[in-house]
């Protein structure tokens, strides 16, 4: 049974359609590729997200103010950093992953340097990019939700500092919970649901790995022997007994 969301799982099966796989080879390890399978071109895919991360650590740090040569320097640190330049090209789920975390870092950052400014034009697009980084990261694997948690605790200390700013009104207060409940949990609950949206609505052929989801959804999908027998349980139904937990 797989765990995680399946953002980055879709991101990868893209590049097995984009490279022309028929699905047939099945990845597993210690197996040389077939002569059908364009493995080179779906590592290049997924290297993508890795190349992706050096222009945004050069963002990062410029705004956070640092030098451009800082920053540059950080950037050509990520460039030559040895474990990134090897997992990017693995035809795995840790590329997206790394990306989007960096992305979700860039927003805040972005939104950060924007806090002198509030519901100005730039601070809603800071804080809506965040919004929708984060529920990206969070799509791609769960352990993404260290980014969610980094950019909640960065708001929770935010909002703290308000409510102890007596100059700002009760109203405008507000307005701040309202704009940040709906950039920071709305758009990344509905950016998470969109991409389950799309795994069902994509994967409606019955297959052995759908043993480990509830008997009803079985039921309906295509070519599942659950199909060919009535939903409710009658005489001669199919049926699996399990104990919770």
């Amino acid at each position: 049974m797989d765990v995680h969301p399946p953002a980055a799982k879709m991101l990868v099966a893209l590049s097995e359609v984009l490279a022309g796989h028929n699905g047939t080879f099945e990845f597993k390890g210690g197996e040389e590729y077939p002569a059908y399978v364009n493995y080179v071109f779906m590592r290049g895919f997924n290297a993508m997200f890795g190349i992706a991360l050096a222009p945004l650590a050069y963002l990062t740090c410029r705004l956070l103010r640092l030098p451009p040569a800082f920053a540059a320097m950080a950037a050509l640190f990520v460039t030559f950093d040895n474990a990134i330049t090897v997992i990017s090209r693995f035809i795995l789920l840790d590329a997206p992953l790394l990306a989007f975390t960096a992305l979700a870092l860039a927003m805040l950052a972005g939104f950060y340097r924007q806090h002198a400014r509030p519901f100005s034009s730039s601070w809603w697009q800071w804080l809506f990019g965040m919004g929708v980084a984060l529920g990206l990261v969070a799509s791609a694997k769960w352990v993404g939700l260290f980014a969610v948690a980094l950019a909640g605790a960065y708001t929770i200390y935010e909002l703290w500092e308000m409510f102890c700013e007596p100059r700002l009104q009760l109203g405008a207060y507000a307005k701040h919970w309202a704009a940040r409940m709906a950039a920071l949990i709305v758009v990344p609950v509905g950016i998470y649901m969109f991409w389950f949206w799309i795994h069902f609505a994509v994967l409606t052929n019955y297959d052995a790995s759908a043993a480990f989801m509830p008997m009803g959804f079985q039921a309906r999908l295509k070519g599942s022997p659950l199909a060919q027998q009535p939903y409710e349980v009658t005489t001669g139904s199919a049926i699996r007994l399990q104990a919770p937990g």
